[in-house]
């Protein structure tokens, strides 16, 4: 993985620790992710579980050219709790 890839991984999961919290309430610990193909699209799939819950499993979708979040996929009970 290249330094600017390692950057952008990053700050991608910056935003997404921040939006998970923000809009759920729930702290995330990410086990895994996923650059998209250039030529479908700009994100980064990021996948993990909420902290002290393996069990709870969250992946989401982050655009790497404006650091938007795209998507979250999220549990029914976490989803339930959305602020």
């Amino acid at each position: 993985m290249s330094n600017e890839q390692k950057e952008t991984l990053e700050k991608a999961q910056q935003v997404s620790l921040a939006y998970l919290k923000e809009n759920y309430g729930v702290e995330v610990e990410f086990t895994d992710h996923k650059f998209l193909p250039a030529d479908l699209s700009h994100n980064v799939s990021l996948s993990g579980h909420v902290k002290n819950n393996k069990n709870t499993e969250i992946t989401i979708l982050v655009n790497y050219d404006t650091f938007e979040v795209q998507n979250a996929i999220v549990p029914k009970e976490i989803l339930d709790q959305k602020k």
